[in-house]
């Protein structure tokens, strides 16, 4: 009996220690906590937390948090990483009870200016070419704002204005078809030739918004002969929890506002494979802006806007779709276009303009009307053993409308009625370094467009019927070692232009063009310390002429200006040597200095003529036309900070363009400029995790620079050019935590001393000023 009880006893000691270890084996500690950055504390979105023995791990959300479980006593070595912050490695030791942890990252020296925010994939500047990145903290101040409103505030980067409503960027004095505006991995596909064409895309879908100052035609194709301009979306990424944001702006000049909300959310298929999508939708609407003085009649908007994003997720497979719905109505200034030529010239110094009225949210002719669609696939396979694979398919359809002031009851009929319909693949091999260092990518690029005028406007075409094709091939490659690292790449491209017109006896014909572009970069860099960098590049690129620059024929409304095309146009040939210099002592004192010189060869460009009387009214006359040209320049950002949280910020940007063959300066240049904030930043202050303080000044010098062709055009009179001006603004923001979700209040006054001033970079400067005080009211909601 006493055996009897000893066995029972043993037996009864091995079931409870095999509960004991499989209740062990089941333990589970949550470890959750926030990945920010030293120093500034500022949220770390989609950083990667890797746990190498356990081959897992996870990533922060937007607004740096992470969670992932366990097992209980364990130790384990975690790698946290993201792009632009110093790896760090770490050791947890896990208990049985749950572990809430912050992880503290460090800036990498050689990135001045970031976002926390970036795509699972993104999208590869060369090494050795020139970028900027807006911050994190700089894009919640320029919410509500355009794409190029936003990008201006980078030295080196202007905004071209067509009056207060239509903006477009210029990247060391180039524009238009020179500059690459690349959406979410797909070459932007509108009228951009226009100067009056903004690019047609919603702001509130990017996440990311780089400059890349540089020649980029090696990897985007011959319109990146300027630079180019990459948004990229908030990353889709698998996530439990839904996600969403609510964005609301409103804003005095104009008595207008704008909304903006997003959702986003994952469907689990098992442990490998996901469905993860996002729905967003924005709305804008604004009555007449009005300058310091008096009301800009006619200079109201409307947009309404969507996007929708999928993906699938399964180990080295990702399948994404993206559909976005662009559109937009923006009235053009009414007294820009006038009746007769003494009209023209009185307009010159009149103000306020002809046909000045009182405030209203109408919009009349004449208006623009733009709507933009894109569809986009991408498949992407990735082969850890020797690279990845992307392929991407996109269509795009842009349908664009100008309306005149026209009597005899036709204001209803668009003067210009386009439509442009796009079909783009790309295909790219990303391959991992071979020979220890050298990585690279091969890629083949096609395009197709067709351009038609719908019929019914009772105008001749400003731009012809007009189909193209241009396929291309680039290679980049690039070698890293120690602190050196160089780079090459090159690239070819054949484009066939089919166009459809009729000629000044009313016949049709149907010219044709072709050209062969090639580019090539080569350039390097090098860390002298962990205080200073270099890098440098030379580029050399070719650009065909653009549908416009060859056969414009007319009125372009938008610009209340005549344009005439020169179908005998060659192609640009440009030589770019651009240099980097990035200085950094102890975080108090950054400074990047951009150095750059170029030689265009066949430099197209639109020089005034007298003005012309039609039956629509007076107008000024540009006629394109080509010269040997030079441009170069310098652009400095830099900040220091006195202590803490308290420092000055200042940018400046100075260009220099020739026409060398005329011996004149080149037209339409950008002005020098010059600006400098003080920023002060208080945090868990009233209960609120930071408020952010900002009070800046920008100096636009006088164009003195602006050529003959530009101020004696005219017969009877003169254009002016804009004297310099002077304004500031100021702002404050803050950030308040509620649980898992976040509030961003922000509160600006543009032009806060309301002054008076017109720029020479907007194109309806001779009939107004510019836009006077602005009070604006953002308010940001992310859960």
């Amino acid at each position: 009996m006493l055996r009897l009880g000893k066995i029972l006893w043993m037996i009864s000691l091995m079931l409870s220690s095999a509960t004991l270890l499989s209740a062990q084996d089941d333990c589970k500690v949550n470890l959750s906590g926030r990945v920010l950055s030293e120093g500034e504390h500022e949220a770390i979105g989609f950083a990667t937390l890797y746990f190498p023995e356990l081959n897992a791990g996870t990533q922060t959300d937007e607004r740096g948090f992470f969670n992932i479980n366990l097992d209980c006593n364990s130790s384990y070595e975690l790698i946290i990483s993201q792009v632009e912050y110093e790896k760090r490695n770490t050791l947890i030791t896990v208990n049985s009870t749950d572990i809430k942890q912050d992880f503290y990252l460090i800036p990498k020296e050689n990135v001045l200016s970031a976002v926390s925010v970036h795509s699972h994939k993104r999208e590869q500047v060369m090494l050795t070419n020139v970028e900027n990145v807006l911050t994190t903290r700089e894009l919640k101040k320029l919410k509500g704002k355009s794409l190029s409103e936003s990008v201006s505030t980078l030295p080196g980067v202007n905004n071209i204005k067509t009056g207060p409503g239509i903006n477009k960027p210029m990247i060391h004095g180039l524009f238009g078809s020179r500059i690459q505006v690349v959406n979410n991995e797909v070459s932007q596909m509108g009228q951009q030739w226009g100067i009056d064409h903004a690019p047609e895309i919603d702001p509130f879908v990017a996440s990311r918004i780089t400059v890349v100052k540089g020649a980029s035609s090696v990897k985007y194709g011959p319109r990146a002969i300027g630079g180019a301009l990459l948004l990229d979306p908030e990353p889709l990424l698998p996530d439990s929890a839904l996600h969403g944001s609510l964005d609301l702006v409103g804003f005095t000049n104009g008595r207008g506002g704008i909304g903006s909300a997003m959702l986003s959310g994952s469907i689990f298929l098992n442990k490998e494979e996901s469905i993860n999508w996002r729905v967003q939708s924005s709305a804008r609407k604004s009555g007449d802006q009005h300058t310091a003085d008096y009301n800009l009649t006619n200079t109201g908007s409307e947009e309404l806007n969507f996007s929708g994003a999928a993906n699938y997720i399964k180990k080295d497979l990702q399948v994404d779709l993206f559909y976005s719905r662009f559109s937009t109505e923006i009235g053009i200034l009414r007294g820009a276009h006038i009746g007769n030529v003494d009209n023209f010239f009185e307009a010159l110094d009149r103000r306020p303009p002809f046909f000045t009225e009182a405030f209203s949210y109408e919009i009349n002719n004449p208006k623009q009307q733009v709507v933009h669609q894109l569809l986009k696939a991408k498949v992407h396979l990735d082969r850890s053993s020797y690279g990845d694979f992307d392929f991407i398919y996109a269509y795009q359809q842009n349908a664009r409308k100008e309306y005149d002031v026209r009597r005899g009851g036709r204001s209803e009929i668009a003067a210009v009625d386009l439509q442009l319909d796009s079909h783009i693949a790309k295909l790219q091999f990303h391959h991992d370094p071979i020979w220890n260092n050298l990585s690279g990518e091969i890629g083949l690029d096609y395009e197709y467009q067709n351009n038609k005028n719908v019929p019914g406007t009772g105008t001749t075409p400003l731009i012809p019927n007009y189909s193209s094709f241009q396929a291309g091939a680039f290679l980049n490659e690039s070698w890293i070692e120690n602190n050196w690292n160089l780079e090459a790449g090159l690239r070819y491209d054949i484009i066939a232009l089919d166009v459809l017109k009729f000629d000044e006896n009313k016949e049709l014909i149907n010219p044709t063009h072709q050209y062969n572009m090639f580019a090539g970069i080569i350039g390097g860099g090098y860390d002298f310390s962990k205080h200073l960098k270099y890098k440098s590049n030379l580029s050399w690129s070719q650009r065909a002429p653009s549908i416009n620059e060859l056969y414009s024929q007319g009125l372009h409304h938008s610009v209340a200006a005549i344009e005439e095309g020169d179908d005998q146009l060659l192609p640009e040939t440009s030589l770019k040597w651009i240099h980097s210099f990035q200085f950094n002592w102890n975080e108090k004192l950054k400074l990047n200095i951009d150095a750059y010189a170029s030689r265009i060869n066949n430099y197209i460009y639109l020089e005034p003529e007298e003005p012309r009387l039609t039956i629509r009214g007076a107008f000024p006359v540009y006629q394109y036309r080509q010269t040997m040209a030079s441009l170069y320049g310098t652009d400095i950002i830099g900040s220091y900070e006195f202590f803490h949280h308290f420092s000055l910020n200042s940018k400046a940007s100075i260009i220099r363009g020739n026409d060398l063959s005329n011996n004149l300066p080149l037209i339409f240049m950008p002005a020098d400029r010059w600006e400098n904030s003080l920023n002060w930043r208080i945090t868990d202050r009233l209960g609120f995790r930071e408020i952010d303080f900002s009070l800046s000044g920008l100096k636009v010098f006088e164009q003195f620079r602006a050529p003959i062709t530009e101020t004696e055009a005219y017969e009877r009179g003169t254009v002016p050019v804009p004297e310099g001006y002077f304004i500031s603004n100021f702002s404050i923001d803050t950030s308040k935590e509620f649980g898992d979700t976040q509030l961003n209040v922000g509160f600006s006054i543009y032009n806060l001393m309301n002054v008076n001033y017109t720029d020479y970079l907007n194109r309806l400067r001779f009939y107004a000023a510019e836009t006077g005080r602005n009070f604006e009211l953002r308010i940001n909601y992310i859960f």
